[in-house]
């Protein structure tokens, strides 16, 4: 039986990556290998009920040889929920490169998106 799944994210630098999502989205690093230094393999970082794995693009690709590409293109986004969706827009707005302003979807919900650092595509809904 299923009980959890856990994004995990090739990046360039994951490092960069982290100060990204803590200074954007508030996220918090949980853990990282090694635990300090200028070059990190790996990260986990938390918020609220959310978890996210970073792992650096040459480490994940010796853990998976398929996935040896010459440049990271994303092949997915994250859709994001929160309570108040116009509130992050208006803190994200000025800080990240928006992907899609804030609108109403087809599915009557409101959201917006936003590119990570990696060029990830992050939606943003409540």
């Amino acid at each position: 039986m299923y009980e959890t799944i856990t994004t995990n994210i090739m990046v360039k630098n994951v490092k960069e990556t982290i100060k990204f999502y803590e200074e954007k989205l508030g996220f918090q690093k949980i853990l990282s290998v090694p635990e300090e230094g200028e070059i990190l393999n790996f990260a986990i970082l938390s918020k609220d009920k959310i978890s996210i794995m970073l792992q650096e693009q040459k480490n994940l690709i010796e853990e998976y040889p398929t996935l040896n590409t010459q440049q990271i293109v994303p092949t997915f986004t994250l859709f994001i929920t929160v309570d108040n969706v116009q509130k992050m827009y208006d803190d994200l707005k000025n800080k990240a490169k928006i992907a899609k302003e804030l609108h109403k979807t087809f599915y009557g919900k409101d959201e917006f998106a936003i590119f990570d650092n990696n060029g990830n595509i992050l939606t943003i809904s409540c």
